[in-house]
């Protein structure tokens, strides 16, 4: 089974059009769809409760507003599934990517989709945008000498893989991502980066200020490691 594990804070407005598209394109699959959320403040339970109410598959886990990593990690501990997917509120994809994908699994513990690897492409994608993107990319290479381009997209793993890595990412926010790769290196998983398609949609909570937020914040963690 795959368990697809939504990050959510206050995502009414862009969460039902991803639960319509993933129940959709995964109908042939067997998965569940959980809901982890945030603490959201608008109206993010109710829209899940709508689908949850008459879908066995999908349901919801409620946390306190702690950051994007408590929420990915609690709602890993509340699934069932032998696969974990950890992605975002406005992420979908077809039925055949997740096949293909799927398929890596058998040798690999862990994929990471990349927005800085050749073949990768951006849909709606900024300048600005993009040299944010990269700069932090590059930073997180150079501190940590990492041999991936990007740490913080969508990740796809074996379930019992990931309960051993996620107890060592203690990072509550976007830094979560990065730990967890960090940790997949240090403990010799088999790591696999894929491009991958993305776009940016309106309502994303990566904007400037996070990305500045991210980088300070990675500068830190780094500081804490080396202690």
């Amino acid at each position: 089974m795959i368990s697809w594990i939504i990050a959510a804070y206050n995502e009414e407005k862009r969460l039902s059009k991803t639960l319509s598209r993933l129940v959709n394109e995964l109908k042939d699959i067997d998965f569940e769809i959980v809901v982890s959320d945030d603490g959201s403040e608008d109206g993010t339970i109710d829209v899940v409760s709508m689908y949850s109410n008459v879908l066995s598959n999908v349901r919801i886990v409620t946390n306190a507003h702690l950051g994007r990593g408590s929420a990915l990690r609690n709602g890993l501990n509340n699934s069932k599934g032998d696969i974990a997917v950890f992605s975002s509120a406005d992420i979908c994809m077809s039925r055949d990517q997740v096949e293909e994908l799927l398929k890596l699994l058998n040798d690999f513990d862990l994929i990471l989709l990349s927005k800085h690897t050749r073949g990768s492409s951006g849909l709606g994608v900024g300048i600005a945008r993009r040299f944010l993107s990269l700069s932090f990319s590059f930073l997180v290479r150079l501190l940590w000498k990492l041999p991936y381009g990007d740490t913080q997209g969508i990740k796809i793993g074996k379930t019992a893989a990931m309960r051993e890595i996620i107890p060592h990412a203690k990072s509550k926010g976007f830094l979560f991502d990065l730990e967890v790769v960090v940790h997949a290196h240090k403990m010799n998983r088999k790591v696999v980066e894929v491009p991958w398609t993305y776009s940016y949609s309106e309502g994303s909570k990566v904007n400037f200020k996070a990305v500045l937020q991210m980088a300070f914040g990675l500068l830190l963690l780094k500081i804490k490691h080396l202690i």
